[in-house]
């Protein structure tokens, strides 16, 4: 085999060898659930409305029954959305998304926060929203 043919060779076998490999790092993308996870201070908070932006986001759920979600698009890549029930740490919204492999693309971030009595809180410090397979 002269040497042209032999590299043809090499060449052909590595492409078909990386067609055929189960790597993840592949550029196809992945559709899954994501957590949207609240952290807060409080003991006592009913409703929180946030805002998660990055690629698409096909659908929000919240995660308990006891939990009303209403959200809206307020573009391409932004959710909008308000969570109103006993809320504490934890995951509180799942968010349906088309790639789960671009979950560090997507930032979250509270808006407000009301206690049960419907107060709005003066401050969020210590509040945090993180989004995570």
């Amino acid at each position: 085999m002269n040497g042209s043919r032999w590299i043809f060779a090499v060449v052909a076998a590595l492409s078909v060898a990386a067609g055929c490999s189960n790597d993840s790092t592949s550029a196809v993308a992945q559709p899954g659930t994501l957590s949207l996870r609240l952290t807060t201070p409080q003991a006592d908070d009913g409703a929180m409305t946030f805002a998660v932006s990055g690629p698409a986001i096909d659908n929000a759920t919240a995660v308990d029954v006891s939990l009303r979600l209403f959200t809206r698009q307020a573009d391409g890549s932004t959710l909008v959305g308000a969570v109103v029930g006993a809320l504490g740490n934890g995951v509180v919204v799942t968010l349906q998304v088309p790639d789960v492999g671009a979950a560090a693309r997507y930032t979250a971030r509270v808006v407000e926060v009301a206690d049960r009595q419907n107060v709005l809180r003066a401050s969020l410090a210590g509040y945090a929203l993180t989004v995570a397979p």
